[in-house]
């Protein structure tokens, strides 16, 4: 039987993941899920299509403090209490809304990370971000709360590309194992744990999966989406890997819960 083999949150859009054993899954995916986000001063979100140094940053975030951690700088610690909460608008991909300034000295460090001036931003307790084609409010994700691949779609492209490719490339919130390659393609409503999830859209992919993760640097063989692009293209060109997922109900999802495909 299919079953949940990894869980990855990403506090920070665009930096690390980290790996978890167990999750709590809401409306806006996983709790404490991509909170962050780092900015130009006009608003204009980073990210590693552009940025992918950010991905060398490891965040830590329990809900009241946020840690740091970069190969090249000094940790940061910062309470949330100790955030100004000055309202800043920023957008997502064409979705405009107001987040939530931090700290001057996270600021200073991000500034460090991106090599020219930034901010990072936080959603607070409750993102005023509502997305109205799926129905719910988003954290700073690309467009949808959650993102699952099967571990045997990775292990194929692996077998028609050359080098090893792993699955922080693809920044996935859930992966399983136990499938036949691309069997999430194939699902519309699965359960995993206590969470009943609606199998929404086809996961379209850019240059940001050719960031080698480990030194932050993109490939200069374009790998894995030129290989996706000769196997994986879809509709109006666009190249898919993975299977975005809406919550259609709040519980708890643990590393071997099975996967039970319910249409």
């Amino acid at each position: 039987m299919p079953t949940l083999s990894a869980i990855y949150r990403y506090p920070i859009k665009s930096t690390a993941g980290e790996s978890l054993t167990q999750a709590r899954v809401e409306e806006e995916g996983l709790v404490l899920d991509r909170r962050f986000m780092a900015i130009k001063p006009d608003g204009t979100f980073l990210t590693a299509r552009t940025h992918p140094q950010l991905q060398r940053v490891r965040a830590s975030f329990d809900g009241a403090r946020l840690t740091l951690t970069h190969d090249s700088l000094s940790p940061l610690d910062v309470a949330c209490e100790a955030f100004s909460g000055e309202a800043v608008t920023t957008q997502v991909w064409g979705d405009e809304f107001s987040a939530l300034a931090t700290h001057a000295s996270l600021d200073a460090w991000f500034s460090e990370v991106a090599g020219e001036p930034a901010r990072l931003l936080w959603l607070g307790e409750r993102s005023p971000r509502y997305r109205d084609n799926i129905g719910v409010r988003v954290s700073f994700a690309d467009g949808y709360p959650l993102l699952l691949i099967s571990q045997a779609s990775l292990d194929d492209l692996n077998q028609r590309t050359d080098g090893t490719h792993v699955m922080a490339q693809f920044r996935p919130n859930l992966v399983v194992t136990g499938t036949e390659p691309y069997a999430e393609d194939g699902c519309r409503r699965v359960r995993i744990g206590e969470v009943t999830f609606r199998v929404d859209a086809p996961c379209s992919r850019c240059a940001m999966v050719t960031v080698d993760p480990a030194r932050g640097e993109k490939r200069a063989d374009r790998e894995p989406l030129k290989a996706l692009a000769g196997y994986r293209r879809g509709e109006r060109g666009k190249v898919y890997f993975g299977q975005n997922l809406v919550a259609e109900n709040a519980g708890s999802v643990t590393l071997g819960d099975a996967l039970v495909v319910l249409e």
